[in-house]
């Protein structure tokens, strides 16, 4: 899915982008509101990127939605590419409770790269909580001193 999301952005870091109403009917998009990704948009067909299961059931969701919320099928609305979740191959070990690893003092395995997230927003929340723990495990160094 990614590669063809990439080769239909002209094989730049742009990402494909469709008017919501367009791909809910499968049509292009003659133009793309301005929207708030960097470094752009790039117009496309984006059920030609998806497995048809998935457009298709994109498709209902978005309809059924729309049914129930009232503009949410706006005319100005954008649909981006999509953004995979991978994993990471490896889990470093943790405490559950300190989030240290067991055997390392004040390592504290973190986000995508400690295995503990699969994408930007739960490595923000991860991170968040391990920086929380951090705090905490200093703290306890501090008074045990």
């Amino acid at each position: 899915v990614e590669r063809l999301c990439w080769e239909a952005a002209g094989q730049t870091q742009a990402a494909p982008a469709q008017r919501l109403l367009d791909f809910v009917e499968g049509r292009r998009s003659s133009n793309i509101p301005s929207n708030s990704y960097i470094p752009g948009t790039v117009s496309t067909r984006l059920d030609e990127c998806l497995p048809r299961v998935l457009s298709d059931s994109l498709r209902e969701g978005f309809r059924t939605f729309g049914r129930k919320m009232k503009g949410f099928l706006h005319p100005e609305a954008v649909v981006l590419a999509p953004e995979s979740r991978t994993s990471s191959p490896v889990r470093i070990p943790r405490d559950p409770d300190t989030l240290q690893h067991p055997d390392l003092r004040f390592m504290f395995p973190t986000g995508e790269g400690g295995g503990y997230a699969g994408g930007i927003l739960s490595a923000a929340m991860d991170g968040r909580r391990v920086a929380r723990a951090v705090g905490e495990s200093l703290v306890k160094s501090v008074d045990a001193s």
